[in-house]
């Protein structure tokens, strides 16, 4: 089952980072990056080292700084060695960057570390990019879209509307998909304290084909677990196809319609993903 939660903690704030770890997210992932003054960032990795060293009984991920700056290779020599279940790479643009971490961690920890990479597409370039960053190396897990640059780099000021996302977030479910990846893992909403917003937001990307969320806040984990959770509804419907797509065929029927739609293998396929996810939850 894809993880639906990335909940972030900067690496700077070791309280922060263990409140991280006692919540209901799925995955943590501990901030070198934006959340960290660049004379924290020593402090940060030292603190991620420690945390990984005392192997947390949750997933951890760590955002590196980006590889145009001085700070990434510094970040990746002290945490690939202590085995994280993967590095997000921030404002990732080309194929060649993704090849050149899969080097690093494979000469750092190993070809079978089983560290994952997560390129964060956030620009312009990246998005058009995307099909070429996810089939860089087979060390990436999923693709991870960052709306608030991304809109930056369009020049344009955030708004969350989906009307001017939906091209962007398009591009990494095709590029996903294309490369034999997980669904992607879709943008933070800012506004921590705005649960309806929150959940259109979820929704929006949840109907494009993203698979989980990047959250800011604790409070932002159950709504966004709830909407990449199949209802039971939706666990029954699929309960219904599948047995009635079964009876079709026993009795020689290559399609059947229920409800006014024509049930044919694709709608099978689809009904067994949701009894699969919603079985693995229970």
């Amino acid at each position: 089952m894809s993880a639906r939660t990335f909940l972030f903690a900067p690496g700077s704030d070791l309280t922060k980072v263990e409140k991280a770890l006692a919540s209901a997210a799925d995955i943590v992932i501990i901030d070198l990056e934006d959340a960290v003054a660049a004379s924290e960032k020593e402090k940060a990795r030292v603190n991620i080292v420690e945390v990984l060293r005392a192997k947390p009984t949750k997933s951890v991920l760590v955002r590196v700084n980006s590889l145009a700056t001085p700070w990434a290779l510094p970040d990746l020599l002290a945490v690939v060695p202590v085995l994280p279940q993967g590095i997000v790479i921030p404002k990732a643009q080309a194929n060649l960057e993704i090849k050149m971490v899969s080097w690093l961690i494979e000469q750092l920890a190993g070809v079978n570390s089983g560290i994952e990479i997560y390129p964060l597409i956030e620009t312009a370039s990246g998005v058009e990019k995307a099909v070429s960053i996810a089939k860089a190396s087979n060390l990436v897990k999923r693709l991870i879209f960052g709306a608030l640059d991304y809109s930056l780099d369009l020049g344009l000021s955030y708004t969350g509307d989906p009307a001017v996302l939906a091209y962007a977030r398009a591009k990494l479910v095709v590029a996903s998909a294309a490369a034999g990846l997980e669904g992607p893992i879709d943008t933070v909403y800012p506004g921590f304290k705005d649960e309806d917003g929150l959940r259109r937001d979820t929704l929006e990307a949840k109907k494009l084909g993203f698979k989980g969320k990047l959250v800011i806040h604790p409070a932002q984990i159950s709504p966004v677990n709830e909407v990449f959770t199949p209802s039971e509804v939706e666990f029954e419907e699929a309960q219904q196809i599948v047995e009635i797509y079964r009876q079709a065929q026993a009795e020689g029927k290559g399609a059947v319609q229920w409800k006014g739609k024509m049930i044919d293998e694709p709608v099978l396929k689809r009904a067994k993903q949701i009894m699969n996810v919603k079985q693995q939850l229970r």
